[in-house]
């Protein structure tokens, strides 16, 4: 048979509809009467789709699956029955998802954040925990200068990132997520595109609040800075001890018993306007002004949660707190609550962390620190007052309006 008469070599993509490859299938290319030499294969937003060659170079499939509204370009390089060489340039495209599930990336936007503030990555639906493995595949955090940590679920919409210890001043974040080829449930897949944000940490901000002796020691950098005189809750309505983090600021807050169980016509309902508030848990604890308490901060406990202090003392340290800020509470009565973003992310050991991890890293696994607390040098909670931590449970966070006194 003459070169004329050879079959001339003809490639093809498996479950092709008109230029739309399937969503959830890996890529298949075929070449007949011929042998690939080289495919490359580009998808936009995630960079080259790797694949294999079955042992004739006839066949290329993907490694991975391929997702919805994916834009694909595949070079092929092939050659005929007569050796010539030929080249082909593909472009294809997928259909587009039923629903896809949006992630909400945080800290964002530059912001500088304190040495307690985790990554917060929240999802608009539920991630099975099947799916959970491949979401964290999706999620990246890099850093400057380069820190090792692990994801931890707290919810089936909710996944942090944090180190061992708290992080270094000046450490500069950047938490990236491509979901596009992740399928989370029948129809719904990861949101489309890439998406990232970025913050930095600022210096080191923690605050230690000793509830038997009515003081809150302020360190900036590891020096103590302030020693003010406070009164946390009283015995019906106790202070959470444990790691808190700022969790949010504001001026002025109306404070509304009803919102946390005690109504009004009862005994002991309030509703303060209440100023220069620093927000450490979302069950209603805050670091604020008290002025109707300065008589006995210092002295007794006396609020419904919060951390009592002086207008002039909470004005300074409402100015001077960062958001992702520690403020530390112990010798109290009342463990820390798992489900509360205030108290959530480092009231457990590194063992319990990654506990919370689909697919915790070997160099996470091979960590092996102490509680945070116990990480900061020249400074702590005496040995003798260790927090009693509470069993971890999925919960969903929830703000509300108001909160205690």
């Amino acid at each position: 048979m003459s070169q004329g008469d050879l079959p001339p070599a003809t490639l093809a993509v498996a479950h092709l509809h008109g230029k739309k490859v399937p969503v959830g299938r890996q890529l298949r290319l075929t070449v007949a009467n011929g042998a690939f030499s080289t495919v490359a294969v580009k998808q936009r937003g995630s960079g080259r789709l790797h694949g294999s060659f079955n042992p004739t170079h006839t066949r290329w499939r993907s490694a991975s699956i391929v997702g919805p509204s994916s834009r694909l370009r595949a070079s092929v390089t092939y050659v005929d029955l007569s050796h010539t060489t030929l080249h082909k340039t593909l472009t294809l495209r997928t259909r587009s998802a039923k629903a896809h599930v949006n992630a909400l990336l945080s800290p964002g936007g530059n912001a500088v954040v304190g040495v307690g503030s985790p990554v917060v990555v929240s999802f608009d639906r539920p991630i099975p925990t099947s799916k959970q493995a491949a979401v964290e595949a999706g999620l990246s955090v890099t850093t400057k200068p380069k820190v090792v940590g692990a994801w931890h679920w707290m919810s089936d919409q909710v996944v942090h990132w944090r180190p061992p210890t708290y992080w270094k001043p000046g450490t500069k974040v950047t938490v990236s997520s491509y979901l596009q080829n992740v399928k989370i449930a029948r129809g719904e897949w990861g949101a489309v595109g890439h998406h990232s944000t970025s913050f930095k940490i600022g210096p080191s901000h923690i605050s230690i609040v000793n509830q038997a002796t009515h003081q809150m020691n302020v360190y900036d950098d590891g020096k103590l800075i302030k020693t003010f005189p406070v009164s946390t809750g009283r015995s019906q309505y106790p202070t959470m001890d444990g790691v808190h983090i700022a969790l949010a600021k504001s001026p002025v807050v109306e404070m509304d018993s009803a919102t946390v169980g005690i109504p009004k016509g009862s005994p002991g309902y309030y509703d303060e306007t209440v100023y220069w508030d620093v927000r450490i848990s979302n069950g209603g604890e805050f670091v604020h002004a008290a002025p109707w308490s300065v008589g006995d901060q210092g002295h007794v406990n006396v609020s419904h949660g919060c951390v009592n202090l002086s207008t002039t003392n909470a004005q300074w340290f409402f100015h001077w707190a960062l958001n992702g800020d520690v403020v530390d509470v112990y010798n109290g009565v009342r463990p820390p609550e798992s489900g509360d973003p205030g108290t959530a992310d480092w009231n457990m050991s590194w063992k319990q962390w990654l506990a919370g991890d689909a697919s915790p890293t070997a160099a996470a696994k091979a960590l092996h620190p102490g509680m945070p607390r116990l990480q900061e040098p020249g400074f702590g909670p005496p040995k003798h007052a260790t927090h009693k931590h509470a069993t971890h449970k999925h919960a969903t966070h929830k703000s509300s309006r108001s909160h205690s006194s």
